[in-house]
């Protein structure tokens, strides 16, 4: 079993049920460490019951992660599964987003290996699942700090642009913006109107509006929180401040 690609909140209690249920129906399992780098390395080690203890509770992930370079090549492929092999192990288990199924693929097409995808991420952007691990936790960080930045948005009449993590999809956006009573959300799945933001903006500091939050995904197609706030202020005159929230939606105790 190993963690691959970002980190996500419940990773490590998703390692813990694999490990124990497989040893609960008298399998041997080993953990992979720092991910498809650590497969090519040979951090490979047995590992207990015991050796998950306490963990469910916590972020991360303690057998740590990569993104791999030496994975996308064939030869990086081959020397993985070397090492696979030298430790008699049949099966994996890959706890991780797209990139990581991705290496599961070309995995199984050029070694017939059996492969189990877990999916971990906090953008929940993969096929067939509701909720990945991770994204819940990440959404609820982001509300929790659109919550406070309201407070002091209300206090000073402030225009506050809030940007969250998700380069191709905008489910934390959404969520977020949506729960957190964001007058604008900006995904990376619709077009963003530039003038059509400003008119909007305008119009609620010219009613009066104490404070307008405008939540943003890091892959919008008109930029980050930076870039959209430049625009705004060149069009509009309305000052701004940024926040972006960034790591903080990957770490914390999962939900």
């Amino acid at each position: 079993v190993f963690t691959s690609g970002g980190d996500a909140p419940g990773m490590n209690a998703a390692l813990r049920a694999v490990v124990r249920t497989a040893i609960y129906h008298g399998k041997g399992v080993f953990t992979i460490k720092r991910g498809y780098d650590g497969m090519i390395d040979g951090e490979i080690e047995r590992v207990s019951s015991r050796g998950v203890s306490n963990i469910i509770q916590t972020g991360g992930t303690v057998i740590k992660t990569a993104r791999s370079e030496r994975f996308r090549t064939a030869d990086g492929r081959k020397q993985a599964a070397r090492n696979l092999k030298k430790f008699g192990i049949d099966g994996l288990i890959a706890i991780g987003g797209d990139g990581t199924f991705r290496g599961c693929a070309d995995l199984y097409k050029e070694h017939e290996l059996a492969i189990i995808g877990v999916p971990g991420t906090i953008d929940n952007d993969l096929y067939g699942t509701d909720f990945t691990i991770g994204y819940d936790t990440a959404v609820n960080t982001a509300l929790g700090a659109i919550d406070k930045i309201r407070d002091t948005s209300q206090s000073h009449n402030r225009f506050f642009i809030i940007e969250v993590m998700g380069r191709d999809a905008g489910f934390i956006g959404l969520e977020t913006g949506i729960a957190g009573g964001a007058e604008n959300i900006l995904i990376p799945e619709v077009k963003t109107d530039v003038n059509k933001l400003c008119s909007q903006i305008k119009s609620l500091f010219e009613k009066g509006k104490a404070s307008n939050i405008v939540v943003v995904s890091e892959g919008d197609d008109a930029g980050g929180a930076y870039q959209i706030g430049a625009k705004i202020k060149q069009k509009t005159g309305i000052d701004y401040r940024v926040v972006i929230l960034g790591h903080i939606q990957r770490g914390g105790n999962p939900s």
